[in-house]
């Protein structure tokens, strides 16, 4: 073990990354509760059917309620940090709503409907440990043996840096534009595309049938290294058939003829770079213009921090120049979640120093190893288990040796992304996940009647251990999947002082299997020396690493979720299927999936480079298969019902309740007060916490709601009534832990925020 990286998991074979990504809001927990009324709460629960004098104080009580949620919601409405944090998600928003609110008096249904808008704003701000902008700022925390506990030290202000960048999309849209112009043509500089490849004189490209080319065609081909431009490939004047050839090959998809560059953390530098080599002075300066007046808008932007009016009046500015240069729209695919669906976002560091000690890492160490030795069994299982798919795809398709990595790359990835639609693969995902549940219930000796009538199901590591052995058996690893995993940890304390003495509880959140999610720009762009995280990755004996690069232009390559080259080694191999939304580092091998062909090596799958080299396949499918491994880590199930299941101190899950969206008809009632009133009557018949996160099909986040809250109770109500209208299913309760009064990030004024740990763990490269 490199002690300069990691630090031991205990005796479990498992080690942690030193370096920790710390997430958290930015606003405090509190602030949530200046939409919760214990006054409306308690007069709904003292109604008594029997005493009429019940229910009219209820209705006077309800009433007031009403007149304080209203006043609280035109403050939260007027707040600054609040109306700026609005301006970043949504700026139509500050004058379709938080202004309508100011001026409005009358809770009509309009009035509502705003009182809902603002209600989840509110609950995302304070309790959703989201990693964008300043009310989701990233910190880091360092494991440190010499600390004995958990020592925080918040910085004066929340935060220490903020940053403004452009969204890669955006800056692609004006290269294309200036790019376009006549005047620019010769001055570009074609490229074979990285996922081409010529043989001879014959061009090979992805999910197409190889082309022979013509001699001159293929010699041109070769010259398009990226060095060279036009004219100097076609000649000046320029030869037609040169010009015409070149033409050609861009219509085929084999070069790249424009100012495009590889996604980067400041793309528009990139952008200028490429337009400061054009020779021409004059046309050099006019193809500078545009981009140098849309980067002068986003400094606007930027120089906006804390003044919400300046903010949204600098984001229309911005917004108006973008459209009147590129002649697009300024945002794009609405309603997507992690796509990057504006011009510009916004990271923030969050000014904290962390520190975990040992006595932490020894209390989680001994329940959260077993867990980790599951995840290793889940991603190895489920990995054979599409390997083994994949091997009947090759053998259907070829009934030979070996089949274009391309082709079998397309006959399985539907199985892995739309698992709906292919029996095979809800076969594959459906049976492994099942399994996974039923061993771990095996493990914890919950039977059904426990799963659906116990709150509390206990147990400590050490009477486990044997189980944990015999049901997720961890041999050597053949692939890097199961080595190495991100679980969110969160931690409870009773006090600053059981804090410093490591005194604390721990709380699973999402396990993200087979991955290392540190590598994600949003984090890696915010460390302070991101050098340590490769120094970390170098040290986790991850050799042979295969990474996937992901396609340009989708949901999934944005700023908040693509690796960023500044993370990932140059000793991993890439592979290209398309357009790259990924530069591998310097020094990096680079092959087009157009040069590997899939073969069998006994029972297992092996990709061959033409030249020689040779990759497992599970290597090669590993990104694919990681959301599948997010979503099968769910190792207590029920039906209507899952306790809350802990082993020593580590809560593994949650306690939880399902109902069919139509059992709550109590949603359905007309009159507010009347639903407001059987909403309690539901939480109380039920054994629900006032507090909790619930989860609907038809919202793509969860959503907290307090049952003392009349707006969150109505937000509930709405997205239940969606659901039923959508014949879309299952409503589902978790209750919210950490709850606030447990919560252990504060800020110099001691406000106490959510938050969460994002640890790496990787295998012990000594012991595996």
């Amino acid at each position: 073990m490199d002690t300069r990286h990691h630090v031991a998991l205990g005796d479990t074979g498992w080690l942690l990354w030193r370096d920790a990504a710390l997430r958290g809001t930015g606003f405090p927990a509190r602030r949530f509760l200046e939409i919760c009324d214990d006054l409306l709460a308690a007069a709904a629960d003292g109604v008594d059917g029997h005493d009429p004098a019940t229910g009219e104080k209820y209705a006077a009580v309800f009433a007031e309620a009403t007149d304080r949620l209203s006043a609280a919601i035109r403050r939260t409405a007027a707040e600054s940090r609040f109306r700026e944090a609005v301006t970043w998600q949504n700026p139509t928003l500050v004058e379709t709503c938080l202004d309508k609110v100011a001026t409005r008096r009358r809770r009509d249904v309009r009035g509502r409907g705003y009182e809902l808008t603002i209600a989840s704003y509110l609950q995302r701000f304070c309790l959703k440990n989201d990693s964008i902008g300043f009310f989701g700022p990233v910190g880091w925390a360092r494991f440190d043996p010499e600390e004995p506990g958990l020592a925080t030290a918040p910085g004066p202000e929340l935060l220490a840096r903020r940053r403004t960048s452009f969204e890669d999309w955006a800056i692609d849209a004006v290269a294309e534009v200036v790019a376009g112009r006549a005047e620019v043509w010769p001055w570009l500089r074609p490229r074979m595309v990285s996922y081409a490849s010529l043989v001879g004189w014959t061009l090979h490209l992805p999910f197409t049938r190889p082309v022979t080319l013509p001699a001159a065609e293929a010699r041109l081909l070769r010259r398009c290294d990226g060095t060279r431009t036009v004219r100097d490939l076609v000649g000046d004047p320029a030869d037609p058939r040169a010009v015409a050839a070149l033409v050609r090959l861009r219509e085929r998809g084999a070069v790249q003829v424009d100012l495009s560059g590889a996604p980067s953390l400041a793309p528009e530098r990139d952008l200028a770079a490429r337009i400061d080599l054009i020779g021409d002075p004059d046309v050099r300066a006019r193809a500078a213009a545009p981009l140098e007046e849309l980067v002068a808008a986003r400094d606007d932007v930027a120089a906006s921090a804390g003044r919400p009016d300046r903010l949204l009046a600098a984001s229309g500015t911005l917004s108006a120049v973008f459209e009147r240069v590129t002649g697009r729209a300024s945002t794009r695919w609405a309603g997507a979640t992690y796509a990057g669906r504006t011009l510009i976002c916004e990271d923030t560091v969050r000014a904290i120093d962390v520190r975990v000690g040992h006595r932490v890492v020894d209390r989680l160490a001994g329940s959260l190893g077993p867990v980790l030795d599951s995840a290793s069994w889940l991603v190895d299982t489920m990995g054979a288990r599409y390997e083994a798919r994949a091997r009947e795809l090759l053998d259907r398709q070829t009934g030979a040796d070996g089949l274009p990595l391309p082709r079998l790359m397309a006959a399985i990835l539907p199985e892995l992304l739309e698992p709906g639609r292919v029996t095979a693969d809800a076969t594959i995902a459906g049976e492994v996940v099942a399994d996974f549940q039923d061993r771990w219930h095996r493990v914890l000796t919950l039977t059904p009647e426990l799963i659906a009538h116990t709150r509390r199901h206990h147990v400590t590591a050490e009477a486990i251990a044997a189980a944990v052995a015999a049901e997720f058996p961890t041999g050597r690893p053949r692939w890097n999947g199961p080595r190495w995993h991100s679980p969110d940890i969160m931690l409870a304390a009773a006090d600053p002082a059981a804090l410093a003495r490591g005194d604390v509880d721990f709380v699973l959140g999402e396990l993200h299997c087979g991955d290392n999610t540190l590598e994600g720009r949003v984090f890696a762009a915010q460390h302070p020396a991101v050098e340590r995280l490769r120094a970390a990755a170098e040290a986790s004996g991850l050799a042979g690493r295969v990474i996937l690069v992901p396609a340009r232009g989708t949901e999934r390559t944005s700023s908040r979720v693509c690796r960023t080259t500044e993370a990932l080694l140059p000793s991993y191999t890439y592979i290209c299927f398309g357009p790259e939304a990924l530069a591998p580092p310097p020094g990096a091998t680079m092959l087009s999936a157009v040069d590997l062909t899939a073969h069998r090596h006994d029972d297992a799958l092996v990709v061959r480079h033409r030249g020689g080299a040779e990759y497992p396949f599970l290597e090669v499918l590993r990104e694919p298969l990681i959301a599948l491994f997010l979503n099968g880590f769910r190792p207590v199930g029920g039906e209507r019902h899952r306790p809350r299941v802990t082993i020593d101190r580590l809560v593994l899950a949650r306690e939880a309740w399902m109902f069919a969206a139509t059992e709550l008809d109590w949603v359905f009632v007309k009159d507010e007060a009347q639903r407001y009133l059987a909403a309690r009557r539901w939480r109380s018949a039920q054994g629900l916490p006032e507090r909790g996160v619930f989860r609907v099909p038809v919202e793509r986040k969860p959503v907290v709601v307090d049952f003392r809250s009349l707006a969150l109770v109505n937000l509930l109500a709405k997205s239940v009534r969606r659901t039923v209208r959508a014949d879309q299913g299952t409503v589902t309760l978790t209750e919210m832990l950490p709850d606030i009064d447990q919560l252990w990030l504060t800020d110099a004024e001691g406000a106490r925020y959510t938050a969460e740990l994002r640890v790496v763990a990787v295998r012990d490269p000594g012991e595996s």
